[in-house]
């Protein structure tokens, strides 16, 4: 593992995953791979243990049964772990994906994760990522967005900054926008010719969702 990107989703989490790609780290675990290689049950036992105390507590050897393969990681919901994955693989280095305020973060989380959690057009939800969803709502903002969102985002970026401080980890705060300057300097390569990638995970995730058996409500 090289790069844990752990911000919050609705950071350009997946723009940042598709950069580091171009990069050559990859392959990058996103929220777009929970679904394709079926990890849903793997994720939902990770964040039983660490918030129900449900099973063992989720290391390096566990986590590598899903992140094996990859060099980076972006996005939920891996980057519900940030103590864990530091710790996990020491040799990474840390970004933490950004909004340009709270309320920017809040207003896109609102109008598409927290939207497609509260307006299912059924009261069941068969998609196989429902469980997982649920789970993450409930534990990072106690089901409540509009109430919790500000304080579970500050408080989930001061908590990687001070984790990369005591770890002694490099750091790189990124915000949409800054480009390619930031991250090529940080990572020590070259600046490449092409415009940097411009991704939308929520279109991903309402594709994968609405393949897997349930629509999303727009």
């Amino acid at each position: 593992m090289k790069v844990l990107v752990l911000g919050m989703p609705r950071t350009g989490t997946q723009s940042l995953a598709d950069a580091l790609e171009q990069l050559g780290i990859k392959p990058v675990y996103h929220m777009r791979e929970v679904g394709k290689n079926q990890h849903q049950a793997l994720w939902i036992e990770a964040l039983d243990a660490k918030f129900e105390g449900r099973g063992e507590p989720y290391n390096r050897e566990r986590f590598d049964q899903i992140l094996g393969p990859y060099e980076g990681l972006a996005d939920y919901p891996a980057a519900i772990f940030p103590a864990e994955l530091i710790t996990a693989y020491p040799e990474a280095s840390v970004i933490l994906s950004l909004r340009d305020s709270e309320e920017a973060w809040l207003s896109s989380m609102e109008s598409t994760l927290w939207h497609q959690h509260t307006h299912q057009p059924t009261p069941w939800n068969p998609s196989p990522m429902a469980p997982l969803a649920d789970r993450y709502h409930r534990h990072c903002w106690g089901d409540d967005l509009p109430k919790h969102g500000r304080q579970a985002y500050r408080a989930h970026n001061e908590l990687v900054r001070t984790l990369a401080g005591d770890h002694g980890r490099r750091l790189l705060e990124y915000k949409p926008g800054d480009g390619w300057g930031p991250l090529c300097e940080f990572l020590g390569v070259d600046v490449p010719a092409g415009a940097f990638p411009r991704s939308d995970d929520w279109k991903e995730y309402k594709r994968m969702v609405e393949e897997e058996g349930v629509k999303v409500v727009r």
